[in-house]
């Protein structure tokens, strides 16, 4: 042990117990100690030590409205109570919230229509389809292929670039409070 960890331990038992301090200014220095013996580790000890914490349900989905509330304040806007506003009002913050946060998707995800059709437009659904990937919906009966109006051409992620988030901060925290003082 080095010399500042002595003194260190020895400053708090001076510091925590007259008699040591006693003993000390006496000049009785105390009698050195074997170390007590390191219990040996058990299994369930190794597998914990190397598990991080774990992470929340739903922290992933926290993170999103994250980086959407810190780039675009989308959070702060849909906790408004817009009612008392004028509908000008409304309409200048929302474009300027649109688009941040449409730079902020585009920034971290690459987002790519599910159907290649247009909107309005008659497509056919192929036998075998995903029902995943399309949902049919109206008067449907027999068996695919189906005719009908695409509504939607629904959205995919190809891909998702966040930055790495602190693992000191609250992962179910969206933002937090702000104090000036």
């Amino acid at each position: 042990m080095g010399r500042f960890a002595i003194a260190w331990q020895a400053f708090w038992r001076i510091l925590g117990s007259p008699e040591e301090a006693k003993r000390w200014q006496q000049g009785v220095l105390p009698e050195a100690k074997p170390a007590p013996a390191k219990p040996e580790k058990t299994e369930d000890d190794i597998v914990t030590e190397q598990l991080p914490a774990p992470t929340p349900p739903g922290a992933d989905a926290v993170y999103t409205l994250v980086v959407l509330q810190r780039e675009g304040r989308l959070i702060d806007f849909l906790q408004e109570d817009i009612a008392g506003y004028a509908d000008a009002q409304v309409g200048a913050a929302v474009r300027q919230v649109h688009a941040r946060c449409r730079k902020a998707l585009a920034d971290h995800f690459s987002i790519q229509p599910v159907h290649a059709g247009n909107e309005e437009q008659q497509v056919t659904v192929p036998a075998g389809f995903d029902p995943r990937h399309i949902r049919v919906s109206g008067k449907v009966s027999g068996e695919p292929p189906f005719t009908g109006v695409l509504r939607h051409r629904g959205w995919r992620v190809d891909k998702v670039d966040f930055p790495q988030r602190h693992g000191k901060l609250d992962p179910m925290v969206i933002q937090p409070a702000e104090v000036e003082v």
